[in-house]
């Protein structure tokens, strides 16, 4: 290899370290570091059979294995453990799919292992988010079995070849540049875009709902105003529960313009709440952290 090949990679895994820690203020960059040392280029194993599903249904295990013929491959794994719509996030992960299939066609995959804790519960999941690709149930956790995966979410997510050897390693859904360096290495291309920063003001933080019925849907709006020279990109607003749902602008806010991040919250237990929402844009301190709160009532 090239000493500008060699260079090129080397920046290009810093870059993924940093992109790892870097919703944690870099406190665990030397676990980051280790993790990315011990798991690159190391080939995954799958089981003989699986048990494959589609939309929730089961299907035919042969239309799943031709997924593993990809050139490039997202391998996702979910164990059973915590709350199970909070890590799947279905409905996240249905966007970014279709937006790798616009740029990639059936040059990339998906490999969706799930453990759930029932199997009833993840078909509601997968229907009530009309959830419409292909995952396999791991009732067994067999492919943990195989691997022994990391034990941290972040961790528990690889981009693999077509050998499935791991290229890179981190979750799209718990920080989106780790989907931008996913496609900068599919398309070819292992130089990180530099953005033009702006800046944003928030007309609040956080919300109170106060009191609400269980079940119910409830709605808060907050608006962010461009207050710097370039326009604002919002690539992506993640929730920390599957009960929250979000719309935001995406087109470009021009500078001096507001748009507004619409939250919906439909509480599934009662008692109190405080969930966080994660608006990921082109400033600094991205990404701006917006809190709801409040007291679901039977």
């Amino acid at each position: 290899m090239s000493l500008k090949k060699t260079s090129s990679k080397i920046v290009f895994l810093l870059l993924l370290i940093m992109a790892l820690v870097s919703c944690k203020e870099n406190k665990k960059r030397t676990e980051a570091e280790q993790i990315v040392a011990e798991w690159m280029g190391k080939e995954i194993q799958f089981p003989e059979d699986f048990q494959c599903s589609f939309a929730g249904n089961d299907t035919i295990s042969t239309l799943c294995a031709d997924l593993f013929q990809s050139e490039y491959k997202v391998l996702l794994y979910v164990d059973s453990s915590g709350c199970s719509s909070c890590k799947l996030k279905l409905f996240e992960w249905q966007q970014v799919i279709a937006d790798a299939d616009s740029l990639f066609g059936e040059k990339l995959s998906f490999l969706l292992f799930f453990q759930p804790k029932n199997k009833k519960e993840m078909e509601f999941m997968f229907k009530s988010n009309k959830f419409d690709y292909f995952a396999f149930i791991d009732m067994n956790n067999r492919i943990n079995q195989l691997n022994h995966f990391p034990s941290e979410q972040s961790y528990q997510c690889f981009l693999l070849d077509k050998d499935n050897r791991v290229l890179m390693i981190g979750n799209p859904m718990l920080n989106p540049k780790i989907w931008e360096l996913y496609k900068a290495q599919i398309s070819g291309n292992e130089t990180k875009r530099q953005e033009n920063l702006t800046s944003v003001e928030t007309d609040k933080i956080s919300h109170d709902f106060g009191n609400i019925p269980l079940g119910e849907s409830s709605n808060a709006v907050f608006q962010l105003k461009n207050t710097g020279d370039f326009p604002m990109i919002i690539n992506h607003v993640s929730t920390s529960c599957g009960c929250t749902a979000v719309e935001w602008e995406k087109q470009p806010i021009e500078a001096g313009k507001t748009a507004d991040i619409k939250v919906e919250i439909k509480p599934e237990e009662d008692g109190y709440f405080n969930k966080t929402i994660d608006v990921y844009c082109n400033v600094k301190e991205s990404p701006i952290k917006l809190t709801i709160s409040g007291t679901a009532n039977k």
